[in-house]
């Protein structure tokens, strides 16, 4: 480590030798996905300077912080039902992992999976047994890329305390967007319903 120091500074003392300047910016991944850009870019300003732009915090990988830990396992829907095979049981107890299971169901496009096991019994019998399913698909089909947007971004807002919960009945909860947020995202409010294995999907407005 001294040695690469001590390289650095005499190369900075030869003539010719010059060092770049990186300046790092922060941008989070649910804006990067809203404006359709890559998580990571770089480009270099007229005076040489070289803009680094990330999705990652700050400090959280260069510091060595460990970054927050995904979802568990049992919460993705991964692969596709067999016919007669029965869902695997989801294990998710917070809003937040909710949004996480809907995310991955979204990438995956396994929109019959993620309605068997995600959406909640009462919204199912609400939207009823025979176009159901149908609708929620293409929902999802059609609303795919704002409804990743949103539920990214409504899944770090009820982290960070900015989505308080609103009561809607016994069972059903409301999540909305800060204000500041309207015009910016296609569904502002996430819905979720407690049953007996746990929360799941009520819906997204």
């Amino acid at each position: 480590m001294r040695c690469a120091w001590l390289a650095a500074l005499a190369c900075a003392a030869v003539a010719g030798c010059t060092l770049e300047r990186t300046e790092y910016r922060y941008r989070p991944d649910y804006v990067s996905i809203n404006q359709g850009r890559p998580l990571e870019e770089e480009y270099y300003k007229p005076d040489g300077t070289r803009v680094v732009i990330t999705s990652h915090i700050p400090g959280s990988v260069e510091s060595g912080t460990a970054e927050p830990s995904p979802a568990p396992e049992a919460a993705a829907p991964t692969e596709p039902l067999k016919p007669g095979d029965k869902p695997p049981p989801l294990n998710v107890h917070t809003p937040d992992m909710v949004l996480e299971a809907f995310m991955v169901g979204l990438r995956s496009e396994n929109y019959d999976d993620l309605y068997e096991r995600l959406v909640s019994p009462q919204q199912k019998q609400r939207m009823g047994e025979r176009n159901g399913r149908a609708e929620f698909v293409k929902f999802c089909e059609t609303n795919r890329r704002e409804l990743m947007a949103s539920a990214l971004r409504l899944c770090s807002s009820i982290r960070a305390g900015q989505s308080p919960p609103m009561q809607v009945s016994a069972d059903m909860t409301r999540y909305r967007l800060p204000d500041t947020d309207r015009g910016a995202f296609g569904f502002m409010t996430v819905e979720v319903e407690r049953t007996p294995e746990g929360l799941r999907l009520a819906g997204m407005r």
